[in-house]
């Protein structure tokens, strides 16, 4: 349907907007209302005329001008569930500085006012307060350069990173001169409870640091989940150490005919508008796109970024090193006390490792293609990194080449890391 309305009009009330964010808010609005009046930004090209005014409204609620947003979503068809929030806060605001206005006049009714005062729609109006905030940050070029992907090997496609807090997507990959580029930034539905996962059925969505693993469409995939689904590998060794359990966490669209949900809308999944997903299909590599969950993930400090870079990298270099010299003793200390692998503990690990290592005359380990991954998200032993490379192995007796994955934890940065869990993915060839 066709957004109505006087053109002449709606050039002042977008005019209007644009002031009233240069006044407002210290003006950190007024890049974001510039672009939303002129529709010829290539942030907002390829916006229909409908979103474009929507969040002209939205931005217009956010700067305390209810009236201009009322005006504003007079040219939006009603069908649409956000502009109906919008209208609905607005007029909301209205009557309470109008009750306000009244004062003692109205006495007899603090009840009604009260009531009308805590029915805050803010939840359903998170959409719009998300994709502004985007379009700010893109603007203000923000959001760059993520912390915690510290290095990625080829045997990574990319990474896409779910923000919960943010309630947004982004995905990166490595350019031709591998530097870490920004692809996509968008709005991304999750869990429908706050927190981590914990157990079956309990819809939140997990936090930690994943693969895709399957693609699910046609005939396999309800309609319900849109076009295309990938289910992630939830839940892995991290999570099972930690008792967590349940699965089907997937990556999905919108229902047909569905095109807008609030932030928190799922059992557990992560999903995003069709259109955008159909895009983004063709980027997932199974086994080799990445998927970083966590909460207000940091971005942009290099600094940071490298020093926890060259931690990583140095204990992992440190422990090749001590395994190589056949010290088997400086070897087994960068394992952590509660480490696991498959049926060990760290004392059968210890014992299997004396065993093995006490038959050898030589051993020599080289790794190479190496990705460091920081998850974003705090554990119980402290922070976590997920270390995965091409190990191989060569001793006077044995000798194999194998894809290995390390889990690295130190409870701060003042302590070393520790090894928490080792994993041999699979042979190379």
């Amino acid at each position: 349907m066709r957004v109505a309305g006087c053109a002449a009009m709606m050039a002042v009330m977008l005019s209007a907007g644009a002031a009233a964010a240069e006044r407002g808010n210290s003006g950190q609005w007024s890049d974001v209302a510039r672009a939303l009046q002129g529709g010829d930004s290539p942030l907002t090209r390829q916006m229909s005329d409908k979103e474009r005014v929507v969040l002209q409204a939205a931005l217009a609620l956010k700067l305390e001008q209810p009236q201009q947003a009322i005006q504003l979503l007079g040219t939006v068809p009603k069908a649409d569930p956000l502009a109906a929030v919008i209208e609905a806060e607005a007029y909301r605001r209205q009557a309470l500085s109008a009750l306000r206005s009244a004062g003692s006049y109205v006495h007899d009714i603090e009840a009604e006012q009260s009531q009308l005062a805590s029915a805050r729609l803010n939840p359903w109006l998170r959409e719009a307060d998300v994709k502004l905030e985007l379009l700010r940050d893109r603007l203000m070029e923000r959001l760059q350069q993520p912390v915690d992907l510290l290095q990625l090997g080829d045997d990574v496609a990319n990474v896409f990173m779910v923000d919960k807090q943010r309630s947004r997507l982004f995905l990166f990959a490595r350019d031709d001169q591998g530097k870490l580029r920004k692809i996509a930034d968008a709005y991304v539905v999750t869990g429908a409870v706050p927190g981590d996962k914990r157990s079956e059925g309990d819809g939140r969505t997990p936090t930690g640091i994943y693969r895709f693993v399957q693609r699910l469409e046609g005939a396999s995939l309800e309609p319900r989940y849109g076009p295309v689904a990938f289910p992630i590998d939830y839940p892995n060794v991290l999570d099972r150490m930690h008792h967590k359990d349940g699965h089907g966490i997937w990556l999905h669209g919108y229902a047909p005919q569905v095109d807008r949900r609030p932030p928190r809308d799922t059992k557990g999944c992560f999903s995003l508008a069709n259109d955008l997903l159909r895009q983004l299909a063709p980027k997932v590599v199974l086994g080799k796109s990445w998927v970083v969950v966590g909460n207000r993930l940091r971005f942009d400090d290099e600094r940071q970024r490298a020093a926890l870079r060259r931690s990583v990298a140095t204990a992992i270099e440190v422990w090749r090193k001590d395994w190589s010299s056949l010290n088997t003793d400086r070897y087994l200390a960068h394992y952590h006390p509660r480490f696991r692998s498959g049926k060990y503990d760290l004392r059968a690990w210890k014992r299997h490792k004396r065993y093995v290592n006490s038959h050898k005359r030589s051993i020599s380990v080289a790794i190479s293609d190496l990705t460091l991954i920081h998850d974003p998200n705090p554990r119980p032993e402290g922070e976590v990194v997920v270390a995965q490379f091409h190990q191989r192995y060569r001793s006077d007796n044995y000798a194999d080449a194998t894809v290995k994955r390390l889990y690295l934890v130190r409870a701060n940065p003042r302590r070393p890391w520790r090894i928490l869990s080792e994993e041999t993915i699979n042979p190379l060839p």
